[in-house]
């Protein structure tokens, strides 16, 4: 019996070591289709990207933000920013966020299919940038919950609980 324990204890472990690494991004603009804007003048540079990769109407989206020092690539510090997203009919304004490390993100929900622009404004003590960047939301219809890798892998973590609970009870019988 303790042997059946130790190794079910070492199968969760396994499991669980899955889904974390399956579920971690270690990247600091976790995006696979960056869009960059510099300013030579300036000596800044602001990356734009944004997940899902392909957005899903009236699904979060991440829009992520860094704002780094053109020639050092070090993180611009201490700055105030405004992100306005819009399709030319509607607008939506997150405004007055603080960026104290460079780095930031707002969740959207896009209501529409099709091409949104999104402003960036970024006020720094000594100066104000705009810039622009595009997303494209595809029509499409949402996915079913099996088509999501993670919800897969929710859904083996439950049943293999189940499977351990069970053979736990029916060895205690």
């Amino acid at each position: 019996m303790q042997n059946f324990e130790f190794y079910l204890f070492a199968f969760l472990i396994f499991l669980t070591t899955l889904i974390v690494l399956f579920n971690s991004s270690y990247a600091h603009l976790d995006s696979n289709n960056t869009q960059v804007w510099k300013n030579s003048q300036h000596n800044l540079e602001i990356q734009f990207g944004y997940k899902p990769e392909k957005p899903i109407i009236d699904t979060f989206t991440n829009l992520g933000f860094s704002v780094t020092n053109l020639q050092t690539g070090e993180h611009i510090k201490d700055s105030i920013a405004s992100v306005t997203v819009t399709n030319g009919q509607r607008l939506f304004k997150f405004q007055n966020m603080s960026v104290p490390e460079g780095d930031f993100s707002v969740d959207y929900l896009f209501p529409d299919d099709g091409t949104h622009q999104v402003l960036l404004r970024l006020d720094r003590n000594d100066s104000i940038h705009l810039a622009s960047f595009q997303v494209f939301v595809p029509h499409q219809s949402p996915p079913t919950p099996l088509s999501d890798s993670q919800n897969v892998m929710i859904i083996l973590t439950l049943l293999s609980a189940v499977a351990v609970i069970t053979i736990i009870i029916l060895r205690r019988k």
